[in-house]
């Protein structure tokens, strides 16, 4: 890709290169979907190096495949076929997906989607002031020298993004997210992952 230089004379020019493209949707949840989540029972405790909290990862991660997940997997499907064109990727599927519970003093720790393309948090159900959902820099390491004397996009360390119910958030797998311990009653999140619909053709 090549940068655009303004013809003729010019004192200034800025670039923001390389962006990381985070998407907010409002994705509306159906009658058949709500009833389905609130008695939706088949959880286990986290993994203790996730965090601390309640999953279905464990016994379940095809949540959003299942029939009465239907429309609100065509709605999210809908807003990942936006990402991948806003983007500029190849068009994703979603593959695995499940539930979590994060209740009162429930952490998630740093990690990422390893073997996806976008990976996806939707919050069914969030009680105000529920922990956000926290994003690091990934140019952290090679700005080890600089000194920092007020937060801007180029200094940030991270990204906050407060939940609220009926909220999706879709972003590069790739990227280190995390939350701080939830102070709320309740906060749930359907988590997914996705690859691509030509690499699947091939294999």
């Amino acid at each position: 890709m090549k940068a655009s230089i303004v013809d003729g004379p010019f004192r200034k020019a800025d670039y923001n290169l390389f962006p990381t493209l985070v998407q907010l949707y409002h994705v509306p949840l159906g009658t058949k979907e709500n009833i389905f989540l609130e008695n939706y029972t088949d959880l286990k405790e986290w993994p203790s190096d996730i965090g601390k909290g309640k999953t279905s990862s464990q016994t379940e991660m095809n949540l959003l495949h299942r029939p009465e997940m239907a429309k609100l997997k065509v709605s999210i499907t809908s807003c990942l076929d936006e990402y991948c064109k806003d983007a500029g990727l190849q068009q994703v599927e979603i593959g695995k997906s499940w539930f979590n519970l994060q209740e009162e003093d429930g952490v998630i720790h740093k990690h990422r989607h390893e073997l996806s393309i976008i990976s996806g948090a939707y919050y069914p159900y969030v009680d105000d002031g529920s922990a956000p959902l926290i994003f690091e820099s990934p140019v952290l390491a090679p700005k080890m020298s600089e000194i920092h004397n007020k937060v801007t996009h180029y200094t940030a360390n991270n990204m906050e993004f407060e939940p609220r119910p009926e909220m999706l958030i879709l972003f590069p797998s790739w990227l280190y997210h995390y939350s701080i311990p939830n102070k709320t009653k309740k906060r749930v999140t359907i988590s997914l992952n996705t690859y691509h619909k030509t690499l699947d053709k091939q294999n």
